[in-house]
């Protein structure tokens, strides 16, 4: 009968630090995981910040030297919305928090799933905030393109890049469509190929340790 129970306690023994073994695997590969898509987003909310902060310069210098009343207003609908864009990647990188590894694994899982559940959200949404708005803007913009001669305007080099013609006007506005389009694309496949896996990896890792 002893011998029977030291059996048993050594194959329980085994099998706990077999487990023990597996769950340090999965979290190393976990963390490893979490990252890299940090990484990628800290990239990410660095290049769309300067991008915007490159456009509220541009369609500044657009508001004060374009003379078309409509496409003023464009250019002021496009600073607000670089922004707001601004202001919601500033709040996506103070979200972007590396994990404190001091910290209990069940704490450090919630902190991970907090994270990218909070950046599901932003890719989820990119269609609303990130898609559209832009495009009735450069709508705007390109509709409220005038005749320089009546307004006594000369710009070559504007004139030279502007969508002036209906032909331009309508090539052009296909163009951003499919632009924005392609945008709305990369953000689902972020969110598919990265965001959602990684959730469905931290909750997998909270279930195991439980």
């Amino acid at each position: 009968m002893l011998e029977k129970e030291l059996k048993d306690i050594w194959n329980n023994a085994s099998q706990t630090a077999q487990i023990s073994i597996e769950t340090n695997l999965l979290v190393e590969e976990l963390n490893t995981r979490i990252n890299g898509i940090q990484k990628k987003i800290r990239k990410r909310d660095i290049r769309e910040i300067a991008a915007s902060i490159f456009g509220i310069l541009l369609f500044g210098y657009l508001f004060f030297e374009i003379p078309f009343p409509i496409t003023k207003l464009a250019c002021g609908l496009a600073i607000t919305w670089f922004v707001f864009v601004i202001l919601k990647f500033r709040k996506s990188k103070t979200q972007n928090i590396k994990t404190d590894f001091s910290l209990a694994l069940t704490e450090q899982l919630k902190h991970q799933k907090t994270m990218m559940v909070q950046q599901a959200k932003l890719l989820d949404s990119a269609l609303y905030w990130y898609a559209i708005p832009p495009f009735i803007m450069n709508f705007i913009f390109i509709l409220g393109l005038e005749n320089p001669t009546d307004y006594n305007w000369t710009n070559s080099i504007a004139e030279s890049l502007l969508p002036l013609t209906s032909n331009l006007k309508t090539i052009t506005i296909i163009g951003l469509a499919l632009f924005y389009a392609f945008t709305f694309w990369v953000n689902k496949r972020a969110l598919n190929k990265d965001v959602n896996p990684a959730i469905k990896s931290i909750e997998k890792m909270q279930q195991q340790i439980k």
